[in-house]
Formats: C-alpha cells, structure tokens, sequence
C-alpha cells in the first residue's frame, strides 16, 4: 500500500468519530429540545415543529441525490489525477446546484403559504406557522448548496470537515433558538429564524476550508459543461427519485398521522419517529465513511474488494447498533420518563414494533452506495417508490378500516422496510457484483443473531435489575456496556479477515485494545 493510499485511508476514522460525534450531538439536541418545545408549546402545538422539518427535507432530497452524484465524478477525477476534470466538475456541480435552488424557491414559498390550510396546526396562529415552513425551507436550501462543496471533501476523504460543519450548524441553532426565546416571547417564527441562522454559519465553515483542501480548487464559468451536469443529472434524478421513495417510509407516516387523528396521537407519534430517524442517522453516520473507499477501489477496478468493504461496513453497523436497539427495548419506560418527564407506554408500544426492523436496516447501509457507483439508480429507485407507496397506502388503510391506530401504521412500515431492505437490496447487490446472494444476505442473518442474543441477556438483566431514575447511572450503564460488547463482538462476531480490515479504520487507541 502506497503513502498516499495510506494518508487516504487513515481518514476513515477521523471521518467516522466526527461524523459520530455529529450525530450525537443532534441525538443531545433532539432529547433537550423535545421537552424543551413541550413545556414551551404544548404536546398540540409542537407536532407541528418536526412536521415542518420533515416536509423540508424534501427539498433536501435533491441535494443530497445531486451530491451522490457530484461525488462520484469528483472522487474518481481526483483519484485519477485529473485536476482539470476535479475543476470542471466542482464548476459545474456549483453553477448547477445554484440553478436548482433558485428554481426551488417558488416550491417553498408555495409550500410555506398552504402549511397551514393544509395539516393541522391546533392553536397555532396560521402567520406563525407560515413563517416557520418558510424559514426552515430557505435554511434547507442553504444546506443544499454545501453539498455541491462537500463533494470536494469526499474526494479527499476529508468528509469531518463537513460532519464538523453540521455539528456546529445544530449547537448554533439550538443557541440562537435559546437566545431569541430569552429576548422575545417563544414562537414557531423564532423557530424559524434559529435554522436560517445555523444554515449560513455552516455555508461559511464549508466555503473556508475549500482551498485549504485543495489549492489547485478553481471556480471559473468557462469550466461549466453542459454535457457533465446533464451526465450527473442523469444519475442525480434517479438518486433524486430513489430520496423521495425513502421519504415516503417514516416521514410519510408521520405526514399521514398528522392529517389522519388526534392531536395526541400525532404528537406521540412524532416523538417516536424522531427516534426511528436519529437511529437511521446514527447509522448512515459511519455506512457514509465506507463510500470514498468503494469509490478509489473502483477507480482501482477492485470491485470485489469494494463490495467486499461495503459488506464488512454493512455487517458491522448492524452488529454494533444491535446493542443501543436493544438497550432502548429493554430500558424503554425509564428511558422515555427520563427524557419527556413521563414513560408514555403509547410511545413504547410503537418502539417495540419498529426498532427490531431497525438491525436489518443498519446492516444493508452501506450496500445501499453500491447501485450509485455502478450508476445503476433505476431499479433501486423504482424498489423504493414502490414499498414507500405500499407504506403510504397500508397506513391510509389501516388508519381507515382499523381501529389498530398508530400500531397498525408502524407495523406498515416495518413490513415495507422490511421487502426493500432484505428483499431487495441484497438480490440486487448480487445482480450487480455477483457472488451470490447469501454474501449479502448472511451479514443480516449475523446481525439478527447477536441481536436475540443481547435480547436475551437483557431480558436476564431485568429480571433481576431496576435503572435508576437518574440520567448519570443510565448513561454510565450504556457506555459501560457498550464498552464491553464492543471488545466481545470483535473478538468473536467477525473472522480474521474481517477483524483486520475494519482495525484498520478505527482509532489506534481502539486497534490497540483489541489486539491485545
């Protein structure tokens, strides 16, 4: 292995750390703000809050999709050394995302005008509402952009910078927020007013670091190429496609939930969808790690050390979130007693049908990159629309023909999740790659075996073990625990081969720990 293959791959830990360190930073976040926002709304008033935030990430899907595919181009020019291509891309990608933007703008305001006449805001002033859409949805824009910045940080696998960014763009939001609130009485306007904020502090963060990056990095109009960015559009609008099949997963029911019942039920269902997609975060945060390595082993013609490494990362995700997963099954009550003030059997009834459909989700993570670096988008998007659509539709149904509630809409999704995930992806993967559909499919089996396992030994502990109603002793435990399975599952959940090439990425203060 080449010095600079080993500069390269010596980021990966960096990457992850920060990127885990970001997500629990929101996770923090989310667990103060919740019961911030109920003691200052209203259970009633605050299921409006991350219904604003879930509909703008809509607008977010095509920034994320357009930065897939920015990243593609702009890892595999760097890789091969082409700079004059690296600055055409980062040219194009640029001007064509500005592009996008501007041609958003009417949507949101659009969007942000209709909130109120079109879901149900409680007590909320219609005004108020209104301005919140539209303030998160000019911050969602402004977070779009980056990502034609952030590929240039993929390329060089330097992606902390932009995992960085977005820790600071959430702990600046959530200051501001407090701020405005100190100065004024608390509004959904403030709200607002506190995510455009963040989202330019991260603009200028993602802008400084460009050239410290890359000094050869030039923005110039005559570098724009019409060709490339109808090339990346090609494979941005699938990938845009295949982002709005995954928001009609959890964020669509909680959309459906919000229109469909109560007040109550709309506000306990946010709170357990809110869960659902900071462990999809979690997650994502180290699957995204393994993506420059597939890319440089593809540039290499090392496919099958790619979807070997895309595996691996799969199979360990899945393994290591199979411990929190169940640590929340089994401390549910106390959990959410902790953290909303009360333990909400309603909110726990919901967790327990959804987070075991939630190992194999994190054990396909990463091989959901593969379909992006052959540019094979369609089928994988179509697969998804299709199960979102059939998420959509079972929990309309349900929600009409039933009396199950929200528990028949959860159990919508897990059924649907489910079809995708272990149905689809692993089938695809091997009509890709080859290889047979069992080296895709045993990582998840793997996965749901230590995860009965932990549930078993959890189930033990309980008999016999009360929490404490304190967050110290909680947190100790959790850590502590995790500490202690993280050592046995590598030692005894991965073989040699395994073992050595997922060392390779970790800190050395962890390689050190388990190789002795």
């Amino acid at each position: 292995m080449t010095p600079a293959v080993d500069v390269f791959s010596s980021n990966v830990s960096l990457n992850v750390l920060t990127n885990v360190a970001r997500t629990i930073i929101m996770a923090i976040v989310g667990l103060v703000m919740v019961p911030y926002y109920l003691g200052e709304f209203g259970l009633s008033v605050y299921a409006i809050i991350p219904l604003a935030t879930t509909i703008t990430n809509y607008f977010l899907i095509v920034s994320d999709s357009l930065s897939n595919a920015f990243s593609r181009y702009m890892v595999m020019a760097v890789q091969r050394g082409d700079m004059d291509g690296a600055n055409r891309v980062f040219t194009t990608s640029v001007i064509g995302m500005a592009r996008v933007m501007l041609i958003l703008l009417p949507i949101v305001v659009v969007i942000a005008f209709a909130s109120p006449y079109v879901f149900s805001i409680g007590p909320s002033e219609a005004l108020d509402v209104q301005l919140m859409f539209l303030l998160i949805a000019a911050s969602s824009l402004l977070i779009s952009f980056t990502a034609s910045l952030g590929s240039v940080y993929m390329a060089y696998n330097k992606m902390y910078i932009t995992y960085i960014s977005r820790a600071v763009q959430t702990l600046s939001q959530v200051a501001v927020v407090f701020l405005l609130f100190f100065i004024d009485n608390p509004s959904l306007t403030l709200i607002g007013w506190s995510y455009l904020v963040s989202a330019a502090v991260m603009l200028v963060i993602m802008l400084a670091y460009l050239r410290r990056v890359c000094p050869t990095l030039r923005l110039s109009r005559g570098l724009y190429d019409a060709r490339l960015i109808r090339e990346m559009g090609g494979l941005g609008a699938w990938s845009t496609i295949s982002e709005v099949g995954n928001l009609l997963f959890i964020q669509a029911s909680l959309v459906v939930v919000n229109i469909m019942l109560g007040s109550d039920a709309r506000g306990s269902f946010s709170i357990a969808a809110n869960v659902i997609m900071m462990i999809h975060t979690v997650s994502t945060s180290v699957a995204v790690s393994a993506v420059p390595l597939a890319y440089r082993q593809f540039v290499q013609g090392d496919t099958d050390g790619m979807t070997n490494t895309l595996r691996i990362f799969s199979k360990f995700i899945g393994i290591m979130m199979s411990f929190p997963l169940v640590f929340l099954l089994a401390f549910c009550p106390e959990v959410l007693e902790l953290w909303l003030g009360a333990p909400y059997p309603d909110i726990c009834d919901m967790l327990y049908i959804m987070i075991p459909a939630e190992v194999a989700i994190c054990a396909v993570s990463a091989l959901t990159q593969v379909p992006i670096v052959f540019k094979a988008m369609r089928p994988a998007a179509m697969a998804t629309c299709i199960m979102g659509l059939v998420n959509v539709l079972g929990a309309v149904a349900v929600l009409t023909f039933t009396d199950i509630g929200v528990l028949g809409v959860c159990a919508t999704w897990v059924v649907s999740m489910l079809v995708l995930k272990i149905g689809f992806y692993p089938y695809y993967t091997n009509h890709l790659v080859g290889g047979g559909v069992w080296r895709y499919v045993s990582p998840i089996v793997g996965c749901y075996g230590v995860f009965v396992m932990l549930l078993v030994a959890f189930w033990a502990l309980t008999r016999s073990f009360d929490m404490p109603a304190s967050w110290i002793p909680v947190l100790l435990a959790f850590f502590a625990g995790f500490a202690i399975f993280f050592v046995v599952a590598m030692r005894f959940f991965f073989n040699r081969g395994e073992r050595g090439t997922i060392v390779t990425y970790l800190p050395r203060f962890v390689q050190r720990v388990i190789r002795t």
